[in-house]
């Protein structure tokens, strides 16, 4: 079901995939490390304890490093479009696809935030609270490195979850400028969590149509 789902926004060519423990990624190793590294920067910061810093937008220092982890991943994606020998492989795509990830939702959540509260002194996050979560991208290497069917699975279940995350981040972009500057109460919260998430599904099913259909337009 994952592979049929996500093969809507991704080509799922089994030489650019990565196996893990005998099982092929839905998806190729660039969807797979950037769906993985903005689900861990996502999950690292909505652990229990950390609501500030997951309701915060990065500093200038922050920014400038969420956005230098992204460009080798902009770059490589550029020299493969035009066929240039200098593209990494599979192993190294997922590595820096990570960190592009991870820089992405630092940069989106931090938008998010400063469209929804203000960019507000009180909640401009640091560049050493920022660090920190570097240390969630060792999790991915961890469980390929297992040589059991199970670890592939998860990171397959992982990179699922990381394509609605993606989503469901892009779609509180422009919610985020509507919703008034208060907190709700738990039940609200929840409905707009579940709308965002039945969005993003939607989006993801139907992604792959549009892309076409885009691509035809333009090419």
């Amino acid at each position: 079901m994952i592979e049929k789902l996500l093969g809507e926004i991704c080509h799922q060519l089994p030489a650019r995939s990565l196996a893990v423990a005998g099982v092929t990624m839905p998806v190729c190793a660039r969807c797979a490390g950037i769906y993985l590294g903005i689900l861990l920067a996502c999950a690292f910061y909505a652990v229990p304890g950390r609501y500030r810093v997951f309701m915060s937008y990065p500093s200038r220092g922050a920014a400038a490093l969420a956005a230098v982890a992204v460009l080798p991943c902009v770059a490589d994606y550029a020299l493969a479009r035009i066929g240039s020998p200098l593209a990494v492989g599979n192993g190294a795509r997922f590595v820096i696809s990570l960190f592009a990830g991870w820089g992405a939702w630092v940069l989106l959540a931090g938008l998010a935030t400063g469209l929804r509260w203000g960019f507000v002194e009180e909640r401009r996050l640091g560049f050493g609270e920022l660090v920190g979560s570097l240390a969630a991208l060792l999790v991915p290497g961890l469980l390929i490195a297992t040589p059991y069917a199970l670890a592939g699975r998860i990171l397959a279940g992982g990179i699922l979850a990381g394509a609605i995350a993606t989503y469901g981040l892009l779609n509180y972009l422009p919610l985020a400028l509507l919703l008034p500057k208060r907190r709700f109460g738990l039940i609200i919260r929840a409905i707009i969590m579940i709308g965002l998430i039945w969005l993003a599904v939607v989006e993801i099913k139907w992604g792959y149509v549009t892309y076409e259909a885009l691509e035809n337009v333009f090419t």
